[in-house]
C-alpha cells in the first residue's frame, strides 16, 4: 500500500473499528492518516433520489453562523490582490455546494465565476439560492485547460478517493501563473492520539477516529503531506497555515456523535467558548500554491 499524499510505502494499517468496520492507515513518512478504501466503484454524480435538495438546504443551515462569509471575504481580498493585473479574473470553485462563496466572489469582488458539484441537489440549490449555474459532475467530466486565474476548494480534497488525480485536473484547468487556494482537514495531535487509542484497543476505542475519518473525510493531511502532494503534481510556492476553524455548529457536531440530548446545551456552550478563545486543536489547513508560468 502507498500513501495517497506522498507516495511512500511506509504505511501502517490499523485495526478495524469495532463500531463501523472502517480501517485507517497512517503514513510514517508524511504523517497523513487516511481511510483504507472500500472496493465499490466511486460515484461521479449523486442524484436527488440519493441526496435530496432539502437535505442540501438543511446542511447549509447547520453551518456555524458567520464563519463562512468572514473567511471567504478574507481570502477573496487576498486573491483579488494576487490577480490585480487581470482585467476580468476567472474563478472556479471545486465542489461549490450551494454556491454562496461564488456569489460573494462575483457580486463583491468582480470575479467571473464558475464551479461544479457532484450533487444534483447542490446544483439546484446553487441556482435558486445564489444565482449560480454549476457544472454537474467531477472535474474529469469538464473540458477546461489553462482557463482559470483562481481555483478554490473548500474542504473538498478530503472527500475524494483519488486526491492526486483531482489535483492534476485542477492544475490542468488553471491558467499559467494561476493561484490555488484550498482548505482541508488537519491531522492534529488530537487525531494522532485518538488513532493510537484505536490501535492500542484493537479498534474498540474509535468514536472520534470514526467521526474524523468516515465516508465524508477520507484523509487528514499534515503540512508535510499536502505540500508533497501539491509539489508532486506541479504546483510551486506552497504555503500551509493550520487554523482554528470549526465550520459546523457545535450542536450539529454533537448530534453527529450521537451525544445524549441532555448534554447538547451545556457541552455546545463549552465548545463554543473554547473555539472562540482558540483553546482547541487547529483542525483546518489553509493552503495556497501557484501554477508556474
Amino acid at each position: 500500500m502507498t500513501c495517497p499524499a506522498c507516495g511512500s510505502t511506509a504505511v501502517k494499517v490499523g485495526p478495524k473499528s469495532r463500531r463501523t468496520g472502517s480501517v485507517v492507515a497512517r503514513c510514517t513518512s508524511c504523517r497523513a492518516q487516511f481511510l483504507v478504501e472500500e472496493t465499490k466503484a466511486p460515484t461521479e454524480v449523486v442524484t436527488t433520489d440519493e441526496v435530496s435538495v432539502e437535505y442540501v438546504a438543511d446542511w447549509v443551515e447547520k453551518k456555524r453562523e458567520g464563519i463562512g462569509p468572514a473567511v471567504w471575504r478574507e481570502k477573496l481580498s487576498w486573491l483579488s490582490q494576487e490577480v490585480a493585473d487581470v482585467e476580468k479574473p476567472r474563478l472556479y470553485d471545486v465542489g461549490a455546494g450551494a454556491g454562496e462563496f461564488l456569489a460573494v466572489a462575483r457580486d463583491e469582488y468582480g470575479f467571473v465565476v464558475a464551479g461544479n458539484d457532484i450533487l444534483e441537489g447542490a446544483v439546484a440549490v446553487a441556482r435558486e439560492l445564489s444565482g449560480v449555474d454549476l457544472d454537474l459532475g467531477d472535474l474529469s467530466e469538464q473540458d477546461y485547460e489553462d482557463t482559470f486565474d483562481v481555483v478554490t476548494m473548500w474542504c473538498v480534497l478530503a472527500h475524494v478517493r483519488d486526491g492526486e488525480r483531482m489535483m492534476r485536473e485542477v492544475h490542468q484547468m488553471m491558467a499559467p501563473g494561476g493561484i490555488l487556494f484550498l482548505q482541508t482537514p488537519h491531522n492534529t495531535v488530537a487525531d494522532r492520539l485518538s488513532h493510537r487509542a484505536r490501535v492500542a484497543s484493537g479498534g474498540r476505542i474509535a468514536r472520534i477516529s470514526d467521526r474524523r475519518l468516515a465516508g465524508h473525510h477520507r484523509i487528514l493531511h499534515t503540512t508535510e503531506s499536502i505540500t508533497t502532494l501539491l509539489e508532486r503534481v506541479g504546483f510551486t510556492d506552497v504555503v500551509v497555515e493550520p487554523e482554528v476553524r470549526y465550520p459546523m455548529s457545535s450542536t450539529a457536531y454533537l448530534h453527529s456523535l450521537r451525544a445524549p440530548t441532555w448534554s447538547l446545551r451545556p457541552v455546545s456552550w463549552a465548545m463554543d467558548k473554547a473555539i472562540s478563545s482558540g483553546a482547541v486543536p487547529r483542525i483546518t489547513l489553509d493552503v495556497r500554491a501557484r501554477k508556474p508560468r
